[in-house]
């Protein structure tokens, strides 16, 4: 598709820190009934890769304008009424788990010099976890190797082997500061035309990733606490499905929120004007009756959301863009949730029961305590870690999640380099339902009388309280004697 030739281009500066350009056409289209929001295309890669400057040649080839850095997300109009926004995935845990849920494709940044990194790997897990969308690849700093050819052909068979037979893959290399212009055309020819295909998930849900947001806290009670919970005002586009006013959405590392009001914004980035239906469309939109209460996909929306704790503006980074998704009625309880699971072949150590984890689920990701289990007999046998090479059951309390949500685990949301940090990966099976799990234990005790088939044992317990707890229980001797605990009872001596 190349450079548009339409004039009318314009930087769009609503703060210091946030940055948004739009460029557009008027290119024809068949009308159609709902107006798309701009498709998120997230930029991935390990630290040093140039995944900054890939954005700004992107930038430069769609609007001829330079950025100086890149802060939040930054959409474009491309020539055939297509907007487009890109999001530089933040380099930690947390910034990878939220924009594999909004990414609708993703540009992985590969470096010629190592090949595929940790990261790259996380990342795809996520990805194959919370729905895995397009997978591009752009191998970098190949111009600087003297095996070139080599090494593209070898890089290129591993990353198709990790995504997908035919998965694409653009070669850039560098010219003056920037990647060469006929490679960028390449690859933004690409992005033009591609399809996107939505998860069934965030179909079903209302979702949006903010593009600012503003403090409306009283400065009176600012000034009387400047730790006081805080008023704010999140605008972005509106995804997945129609929102109703007093829905409950979760902001990603905050918490659950109800919507305290939902209204139209001027779109910052609209299509270019055009006749019939999709005109006669967006003059309705845009008429601000207050008595709406259900908003459509693909519009600009406000969002007021009341006493988030004040951290959320103290410690923002622009640089760490914000998910919020819509929470249906059945996610909104806490419960027990059994979920099939099995550990990462890569990570080298068994989880251990009752250890602390991290899962992401849905919109949220929250730490949990899980008990590992398998059923044998009709009975739910504990496991003091996980198996090697085959799934097992866990059972942990947390927000409710219907079944067949993915879940995948990690142990620690820290910035290190620590191993691979993804422990396992999950289905839900159920929620809500409680299943008594058995634990096997060593118990020491001295028999002091046996009358027939029964044994009387002393100093196997401490308290009463642990007779009744393991009365019925089932029991093993050391050399396969198997019985049964009945009662405490008072020796005859």
């Amino acid at each position: 598709m190349g450079k548009t030739n339409n004039k009318r281009k314009k930087l769009v500066d609503d703060d210091e820190n946030h940055k948004k350009i739009l460029n557009g056409s008027a290119d024809k289209k068949e009308p159609s009934s709902v107006e798309e929001a701009p498709y998120v295309i997230v930029v991935h890669g390990p630290p040093k890769v140039g995944k900054s400057l890939l954005i700004k040649s992107l930038i430069k080839h769609y609007t001829d304008q330079n950025l100086d850095k890149i802060q939040g997300p930054i959409t474009v109009l491309t020539g055939n009424r297509r907007r487009i926004q890109f999001v530089e995935c933040p380099n930690n845990m947390n910034g990878m788990i939220d924009a594999a849920k909004y990414a609708d494709a993703v540009i992985l940044l590969i470096d010629a010099n190592y090949g595929f990194e940790m990261e790259t790997f996380e990342f795809l897990n996520l990805l194959q976890v919370h729905g895995m969308p397009e997978v591009m690849g752009v191998l970098t700093y190949l111009d600087e190797l003297e095996d070139a050819e080599t090494r593209k052909d070898r890089i290129m068979e591993d990353f198709r082997a990790n995504i997908h037979e035919g998965a694409n893959i653009f070669c850039l290399s560098f010219l003056q500061g920037m990647y060469q212009k006929d490679e960028i055309y390449e690859l933004a020819n690409f992005l033009s035309v591609m399809e996107f295909h939505t998860s069934s998930r965030r179909a079903a849900h209302p979702y949006f990733l903010v593009d600012h947001f503003e403090d409306v806290t009283s400065p009176a009670n600012v000034d009387m606490d400047i730790k006081c919970k805080r008023d704010i005002i999140l605008y972005g586009y509106l995804r997945g499905c129609d929102i109703k006013k007093g829905t409950k959405v979760h902001i990603a590392g905050v918490g659950d929120y109800p919507l305290a009001d939902v209204a139209l914004s001027s779109d910052p980035f609209r299509l270019p004007p055009v006749d019939g239906n999709d005109k006669q469309m967006q003059i309705n939109i845009e008429e601000p009756h207050l008595e709406i209460e259900c908003f459509r996909r693909g519009t600009y929306l406000r969002f007021g959301v009341l006493g988030v704790p004040f951290e959320m503006v103290t410690n923002h980074n622009p640089c760490q863009p914000i998910l919020v998704g819509g929470i249906s009625r059945a996610e909104d309880n806490v419960g027990h949730m059994q979920v099939r699971l099995i550990q990462h072949s890569w990570h080298m150590n068994m989880l251990n029961t009752k250890d602390p984890i991290i899962v992401s689920v849905g919109w949220r990701r929250y730490q949990t305590t899980p008990i590992y289990y398998q059923v044998s007999y009709r009975q739910h046998k504990m496991l003091a870690f996980t198996p090697v090479g085959e799934p097992c059951l866990a059972t942990f309390w947390g927000p409710l999640a219907p079944p067949s949500a993915r879940v995948v685990a990690v142990r620690s949301l820290a910035d290190n380099k620590a191993p691979f940090r993804i422990l396992a990966t999950a289905d839900v099976l159920k929620f809500n339902r409680t299943a008594k799990i058995v634990e096997r234990i060593k118990r020491i005790g001295t028999p002091c009388l046996i009358l027939n088939e029964t044994a009387l044992i002393k100093d196997m317990f401490t308290s009463d309280d642990e007779v009744h707890r393991f009365k019925d229980v089932k029991i093993k001797t050391a050399m396969e004697f198997g019985g049964r605990l009945t009662s405490k009872i008072r020796a005859p001596y």
